[in-house]
């Protein structure tokens, strides 16, 4: 991994910025390429074969714009697309939201932990074949919650209106008597203060962090440099929440990628 002077990231959209935010505090100063294709948000709802279509062209895009290192900031995509972009670029070095996070609940006690994730990654079982691979000990109980990322994008944290639809999926028996909760896709973790205002004693697990430190194991490049951000569709709803949600009032390039 010498020599690699810029790690790249990307998803659909605002999510992967909560990883970018984890990233820059154990990473400071890394210089670090980020893209959101909101022209095709959500990912969650979208085939298989469209998300590894998706991705393909935004890892060559951040490869050639110097990435060697790629954090794939996107539940969906990861589970939907991660063996593919392995195989398709060997000579990279990725790293998903799903393996640190399984890693992270192999360890824990035995238990039942719920997972909140969209369609794409709940149909896909990651999570669980993932974790079933390491440990029967820790029961995870996924619940595909889809309209939380649009809620997210949309601008509705802080309205109360995200809080009713999550408590209305926090009633799911599926996850009744959980002692954690995972957010399984890059948007939830803004919805950390809604959650555990909702589920009293249940462990919220940190998932950017998580990641975050998978990916600083992984790191031995070296220099500096501001970094940069790219949207393929640039709506002002976006750079709003990015500014308020997470500071960056950056010159996000429109680079368009796909139709």
């Amino acid at each position: 991994m010498s020599g690699i002077q810029k790690i790249g990231l990307f998803d659909s959209g605002l999510g992967g910025l909560t990883v970018l935010r984890a990233l820059n505090k154990i990473l400071p100063g890394v210089a670090k390429v980020y893209y959101g294709d909101t022209l095709h948000l959500p990912y969650g709802d979208k085939s298989d074969a469209a998300i590894i279509g998706y991705s393909t062209s935004i890892v060559q895009f951040l490869k050639e714009e110097g990435c060697g290192l790629i954090v794939i900031a996107c539940n969906s995509a990861s589970a939907a697309a991660g063996k593919a972009l392995e195989e398709r670029f060997p000579e990279l070095t990725f790293i998903n939201v799903i393996d640190p996070v399984v890693d992270y609940l192999a360890g824990l006690p035995p238990q039942k932990v719920g997972l909140l994730g969209t369609r794409a990654t709940v149909r896909s079982g990651a999570y669980s074949s993932k974790l079933a691979a390491k440990t029967s000990d820790v029961n995870l109980q996924a619940l595909a919650t889809p309209l939380l990322v649009p809620l997210i994008e949309d601008g509705f944290l802080g309205t109360g209106i995200e809080t009713s639809v999550l408590k209305h999926y926090l009633k799911d028996p599926a996850i009744s008597g959980i002692k954690a909760l995972v957010p399984g896709c890059t948007h939830y973790p803004l919805l950390e203060e809604a959650a555990t205002s909702l589920l009293a004693g249940v462990q919220w697990v940190d998932a950017p962090v998580i990641v975050a430190k998978a990916v600083a194991e992984h790191w031995s490049g070296e220099g500096t440099a501001e970094d940069e951000f790219y949207l393929s569709d640039r709506t002002e709803n976006f750079l709003r929440l990015a500014k308020s949600t997470f500071g960056i009032d950056a010159d996000w390039e429109l680079i368009r990628l796909q139709d």
